[in-house]
């Protein structure tokens, strides 16, 4: 089940939010509420900072998705594709399914989004200079000039050089050009991202430690999910090249089991994924494949109901979702799985059932490449 909901659609991008964005938003408003708005706005009521502050933290998450929408915008005028913009916990994150073509695309693309806050930056600041001359205008002033403070303060965190931080691809566009290589560049600007998170984790300790105060823990916290994002960067890159030009048909398992379209869900548990242990089945009627049946689509199907709805009836139709071609990268099959949070593709050539490719038929490559030196 995706953690995730849309809420838009901004230059054909996808906007979503995750479940943990709003903690996140909480966590500003009571921080602003109780502290820089209680601090610079003493006279304004509780209720009001709380409805500032509110307002205030959601201009921010406005830049955070500007800054974002920057490195999309110049990824997809490089030819690479952006699947959405996920607004989440630390912030926001571009989705990129593939890798810059060159050091130049990376570096333009890593470099937009800094550039992007320091505008923001510059334009919020500003602003609160010009509206503190005005009567009455001491609110809006507080705000904007946070918002400038803040988005000053995100440009150049991003700006560290660090993966997957954009000062980590800035450095990774650099290496990329001078080593000619992809795979090691990345892992060093990785290994700069590790070692990175490390400091921040010690700092973030240090602080808590000394003043007790929540935001050595949140620098730690921080500090940690960076490690763990340069970390799994890495290796999918590792992974995307080592799955890149393997055709899903070398991969894929030809002898397939499929689902009757009239037998009903408790069948289908009973007698077939508790039997062969599979996470998902083609359905097919009168020799016809016409959905792939998954472990979620059973989920969502009340338990008491299993007695009588059919896998025809809950399996999603074949589309470009749920489906892929034989010469298809193996690369992208794991990532179109990943993305339907099912673990298996139909694999058709021209409407005819050649096979079905699943995560452990990929792992299982990667296996047997890593145990031949391949």
């Amino acid at each position: 089940m995706t953690r995730a909901f849309r809420i838009g659609r901004v230059f054909g991008i996808d906007i979503e939010i995750d479940y943990t964005w709003f903690i996140i938003f909480l966590i500003i408003v009571v921080g602003l509420s109780s502290g820089w708005f209680a601090r610079y706005l003493p006279n304004v009521s509780p209720g009001v900072r709380w409805l500032i502050a509110g307002a205030t933290t959601l201009l921010f998450f406005g830049s955070v998705l500007l800054h974002e929408l920057s490195h999309s915008i110049v990824a997809l005028r490089s030819g690479l594709k952006i699947s959405g913009i996920t607004l989440f916990l630390f912030g926001g994150v571009s989705k990129m399914t593939d890798e810059p073509r060159s050091p130049g695309v990376e570096f333009r693309m890593a470099i937009a989004g800094p550039l992007m806050s320091l505008a923001l930056a510059a334009v919020f600041l500003t602003a609160s200079y010009f509206v503190g001359q005005l009567p009455g205008a001491k609110v809006l002033r507080t705000m904007f000039h946070w918002l400038g403070v803040v988005n000053g303060m995100l440009a150049v965190f991003n700006l560290l050089p660090g993966f997957p931080l954009d000062g980590g691809r800035v450095l990774r566009a650099g290496l990329w050009h001078w080593m000619e290589s992809l795979g090691d560049a990345t892992r060093i600007a990785a290994s700069f991202g590790q070692g990175l998170g490390v400091l921040m984790i010690v700092g973030g300790v240090f602080v808590f430690f000394t003043t007790g105060g929540f935001g050595g823990l949140w620098l730690a916290f921080i500090g940690w999910f960076l490690m763990q994002a340069a970390q799994q960067s890495y290796q999918q890159l590792v992974l995307r090249q080592a799955l890149s030009g393997v055709p899903v048909s070398s991969v894929m398992t030809e002898e397939v089991d499929t689902l009757p379209s009239d037998i009903t869900l408790d069948r289908v548990v009973n007698e077939y994924i508790m039997t062969h242990n599979h996470p998902a089945f083609p359905v097919s009627d009168g020799g016809q494949v016409i959905g792939l049946l998954c472990l979620p689509d059973v989920r969502s199907v009340p338990r008491e109901s299993w007695g009588h709805v059919t896998a025809g009836e809950a399996a999603p139709p074949l589309s470009e979702h749920n489906t892929i071609a034989p010469n298809a990268d193996a690369w992208n099959a794991l990532v179109r799985m990943s993305a339907e949070n099912c673990g298996r593709l139909v694999v058709l050539e021209n409407g005819i059932l050649r096979g079905i490719i699943s995560r452990t038929d990929i792992m299982r490559l990667m296996r047997n490449r890593l145990e031949l030196g391949l």
